[in-house]
């Protein structure tokens, strides 16, 4: 058998720094090195020498620096940085843009429309999950719909506002002012931002699947619990999944009739519609259009009970018959900075004020949580629609990023990519991101000209989609495949779920990612070894240690203490102990320190 090395891949940071201008090297058309071997060895300094195959070589570093300053730096990082392919990576939109046709503007319309519909009572619901005005979720709507247009690398997904952005936001705001959000959402934006532009899109790596199923199935349910006082007309103060039990507990002779029946019958009505389509598959195989119908009814079941309901209690006319969201404040948010300073009166006449130095003091975990769990719900969407193509998480982060911060000097809470809508704009045969500007010009016509009919919309009937849509998140059929795959995958996965049904959202996701890190941190500090006891054409007996990876100092004492234990063990402290490095690809400073690791034992490495 005969192989040829096509490449080497190695860590893309060590790199990038090779190719920095910092760690540049001597290059053979440099005017300064003259060398009588095309193999010469590096240049230090000044003067004249030989390189490893015994060829000569001058150098004058005087003049080499000279053509080398800093100006010539920055021209070389610019040509580099710079180059069509780069740009073109950082704005996708100049590769799809020219080979872009009017069949495919025709279906961007469609999906953009079917998104809207969508989009319009969700971004209303989003707004109740994090208990902000209703305007706020219809002023995240927008801007995501059209930053993603220049910088987003796929197609199908949209950005706004989510579920899991919300009631990560309530945990945050909780009692604050709508103005806080807006600065959560600026503040989530240069972190993401910062985070792409440093090339950190591989730490969404680090986050394993059971942490993801485990957060997400406990967010579900505490925003169904949020959603309780809504569904059954209650009031009462509730911080937290236990409180919201029992207060419901306390106050379930205080339940509303109206409110109650309101909730059962949309939920079932919206239960029925999601299984439309594939409850009706004979009516779908008579003709084409009829199972496109079908499927027309079962994605806009959200519109179609929030506009039913809304009609049928504004034709009543009674604003105390159900609870109500209410006057919505019409108009589009007025273009200014975000609040970095705000101040004011909470309802009970106590005065409050809030910078962003305050803000960062009191909820400092927001510079993590928030652009982790953004970035973990994008990604995951990327992932699901990206087949077999790569995912740039780096690009997804700058895209994320920029919709926050543009977001924010519109009065926008956190955002990030929607799995339901996402689902919807698949479906809809979108074919580039270009319908995010029928999305996004349809939630400004809604805030410009259809705020007064949302004040009919029944709280309940907006738990009821909130509560349907997020309910099958909820992921317990995950814990079978992993007590059969491994056990130990159930520990990140109950302790993330646990912490943040129970404690709270930041804290159970910030443990699963250290508990994730923590696992792979012991893997790397115990690696597979294998003993075996050899001997030679002559007779000679000796112990070989195979050893199954490169090594690292986390592994240096737990190596140490195998490899002493095989010799003295089994090799009686007479027989050499041999190595096979085969396996082993690197191993840094405190790895390579064999005579004092081993210390007098008779060693042998068979590279």
């Amino acid at each position: 058998m005969k192989t040829e090395l096509i490449h080497s891949f190695s860590s893309s940071s060590l790199t990038n720094l090779s190719r920095s201008p910092s760690a540049s090297t001597i290059g053979l058309n440099d005017p300064n090195l003259t060398t009588t071997s095309p193999t010469a060895g590096l240049v230090g300094a000044n003067g004249v020498g030989g390189g490893s195959d015994g060829s000569s070589w001058k150098y004058n570093a005087a003049s080499y620096d000279k053509e080398n300053d800093s100006p010539g730096f920055c021209k070389l990082w610019a040509q580099r940085a710079f180059t069509k392919k780069n740009v073109a990576r950082k704005f996708p939109i100049l590769e799809w843009l020219p080979k872009y046709t009017v069949a495919k503007a025709v279906s961007d319309l469609i999906a953009g429309l079917t998104v809207g519909l969508t989009l319009i009572p969700q971004g209303l619901a989003m707004a109740a999950v994090a208990q902000l005005p209703p305007q706020y979720g219809l002023y995240s709507a927008f801007i995501g719909c059209f930053i993603y247009i220049f910088v987003g690398s796929t197609r199908e997904i949209t950005i706004g506002p989510t579920a899991v952005m919300a009631i990560i936001t309530l945990s945050y705001i909780n009692g604050k002012p709508p103005e806080y959000a807006v600065l959560l959402s600026f503040v989530c934006g240069v972190v993401t931002l910062l985070m792409g532009i440093l090339q950190l899109g591989f730490i969404v790596n680090f986050i394993s699947s059971p942490v993801t199923s485990g957060f997400t199935s406990a967010a579900a349910l505490t925003i169904c619990s949020t959603q309780i006082q809504s569904l059954l007309g209650l009031k009462f103060r509730a911080d937290g999944f236990l409180d919201v039990v029992r207060g419901t507990i306390s106050h379930f002779n205080e339940i509303r009739l109206n409110d109650a029946m309101v909730s059962l019958v949309c939920c079932i009505v919206l239960l029925v519609l999601r299984k439309l389509q594939a409850s009706c598959k004979c009516m779908g195989s008579i003709h084409p259009a009829i199972d496109k119908f079908l499927w027309l009814i079962a994605t806009s079941r959200s519109v179609i009970v929030i506009l039913t309901c809304t009609i049928v209690f504004a034709v009543i006319g009674q604003d105390d018959l159900v609870a109500f969201v209410g006057d919505v404040v019409p108009g589009l948010p007025p273009f200014q900075l975000p609040p970095f300073t705000f101040s004011g009166n909470n309802t009970d006449g106590t005065p409050y004020e809030f910078t962003l130095i305050s803000m960062l003091k009191d909820d400092v975990s927001a510079l993590i949580v928030l652009p982790l769990l953004a970035l973990m719900e994008h990604i995951t969407i990327a992932k699901a629609y990206a087949g077999s193509g790569r995912v740039d998480a780096s690009q997804e982060m700058i895209s994320i990023g920029l919709s926050n911060i543009g977001g924010a000097f519109f009065s926008s809470m956190p955002i990030t990519g929607a799995f339901s809508r996402t689902v919807v704009n698949k479906a809809s045969g979108v074919e580039s991101p270009m319908g995010g500007i029928v999305t996004g010009t349809l939630v400004i016509v809604s805030l410009s000209l259809l705020t007064p009919y949302f004040f009919y919309i029944p709280k309940a009937a907006l738990a009821s989609v909130i509560c349907c849509a997020v309910i099958f998140t909820v992921d317990f059929e995950i814990i079978y495949p992993m007590w059969k795959s491994k056990k130990m995958d159930l520990l990140p996965w109950f302790a993330t779920f646990s912490i943040s049904l129970l404690v709270g959202l930041e804290i159970g996701v910030l443990i699963g990612f250290l508990i994730s890190v923590i696992f792979l941190l012991y893997y790397a500090a115990r690696p597979g070894v294998t003993v075996k006891r050899g001997q030679t054409s002559n007779g000679y007996q000796f112990i070989l240690i195979d050893m199954d990876r490169s090594m690292t100092f986390a592994a240096t004492e737990y190596a140490r203490y195998v490899i002493m234990k095989s010799g003295t063990k089994w090799g009686k402290d007479v027989m050499p102990v041999v190595i096979d490095c085969h396996f082993i690809q690197f191993a840094d400073y405190t790895s390579a320190q064999v005579k004092s690791i081993f210390n007098n034992h008779i060693l042998i490495i068979r590279l």
